[in-house]
């Protein structure tokens, strides 16, 4: 039964591009609620505006992958190319409230200096799990370019977006790790700038309009 499940998984590259996502999910709830813990007994508006990042990025994958799990169940194309281009204008929206929530993020840690600082061993953690998110995003990009579906394509918007803050988290690590007079500042504006990029896409997605689905989008 399990192997049943592990090779479907595997060959279905649309099942594993939900089942990474399902991983991802789960850790963004935890993060959510570490930082919104940590923001209400430390009273740090900075963890808390990264709690309400977290808690919409969870948000986000949530509604896809539920919508997804539904999806299957529909047997009609038409019918189910419907509902997922909804869930992918849906997600168009949470990227325009995940770029407005990091902008936050960034311009309190660029006028106020307040971010948390990583030490020692940790430094080298954070920068593999950015790069491993990155890379993952990359690899299911290109591996998964040909599929159509518009919550695929949502899930892995959601998933650049979460890899490219983590590039953000990395380049301030190592900049505090190497005792940079610039380490904030640049960090948040690269941040910015990533910010600005998730509305844009965000934007993309609400604006784009629906097709005709083609016989065979779907796999």
């Amino acid at each position: 039964m399990i192997k049943c499940l592990f090779d479907r998984y595997l060959v279905d590259y649309q099942d594993r591009t939900a089942l990474t996502n399902v991983a991802s999910l789960t850790i963004n709830a935890l993060i959510g609620i570490g930082k919104l813990i940590l923001g209400v007994y430390l009273l740090s508006g900075w963890f808390m505006i990264n709690a309400v990042y977290y808690i919409i990025l969870f948000a986000a994958r949530g509604q896809a992958l539920y919508k997804y799990r539904v999806a299957k169940t529909i047997e009609d194309p038409a019918q189910r190319y419907n509902m997922e281009f909804i869930v992918y204008q849906r997600s168009g929206t949470f990227l325009c409230l995940l770029g407005i929530s990091y902008l936050l993020v960034c311009l309190r840690m660029y006028v106020a200096g307040d971010a948390i600082i990583f030490r020692g061993y940790i430094v080298y953690l954070v920068a593999a799990v950015a790069f491993t998110k990155l890379g993952i995003a990359i690899y299911g990009t290109l591996a998964n370019r040909y599929l159509k579906g518009p919550i695929v394509s949502s899930l892995k918007m959601i998933s650049f977006v979460d890899a490219m803050v983590s590039i953000v988290v990395t380049q301030y690590t190592l900049l505090m790790m190497e005792k940079s007079p610039n380490a904030f500042s640049s960090s948040a504006l690269f941040g910015m700038g990533c910010s600005v990029l998730f509305f844009l896409l965000g934007i993309y997605m609400l604006l784009k309009k629906k097709k005709v689905p083609l016989k065979g989008w779907s796999k």
